[in-house]
């Protein structure tokens, strides 16, 4: 299921959120996720901030 590019974006016009069929794709297909990602949060600075690290 969910196995072309041509369904996911049915489901995203049918009003269903990206992350629910990233979630579905996953389920349906038998994935398995064995280490969560390292997520990195961008911070914006300018160059007066970096000289006080």
């Amino acid at each position: 299921m969910l196995e072309t590019s041509i369904e996911r974006v049915k489901l995203l016009k049918a009003g269903i959120p990206g992350d629910r069929i990233e979630t579905m794709y996953i389920e349906f297909n038998n994935f398995k996720i064995v280490q969560k990602p390292l997520l990195f949060e961008m911070v914006e600075t300018d160059s007066k901030n970096i000289e006080k690290i």
